[in-house]
C-alpha cells in the first residue's frame, strides 16, 4: 500500500531540514547564477545603499551625509 519512493522523499527532506542554512547573500548569489537574472544584483545593490543611508541619516553622522547632497 505505502509507495517506498515517497518514504524516500520523506527522509531526503528530514536530512535536508536538519541541514546547515546558507546566509541570505549567499542564497541570493546562488539564485543569481541558476536564474541567470544578473539585472537583480543592481537593484539589490541600490536597495541596500538606499537603507544605509536611511540608517545613517537618523544617527550622529547625519550631518556628514547632509552634505554629500
Amino acid at each position: 500500500m505505502s509507495d517506498p519512493n515517497k518514504k524516500m522523499d520523506a527522509e531526503s527532506f528530514a536530512r535536508a531540514g536538519k541541514g546547515e542554512r546558507e546566509s541570505f547573500f549567499a542564497e541570493y548569489l546562488h539564485f543569481l547564477k541558476r536564474t541567470k537574472k544578473w539585472w537583480m544584483a543592481p537593484l539589490i545593490f541600490l536597495l541596500l545603499l538606499f537603507a544605509l543611508l536611511v540608517v545613517l541619516g537618523s544617527t550622529g553622522a547625519a550631518p556628514f551625509i547632509y552634505t554629500l547632497f
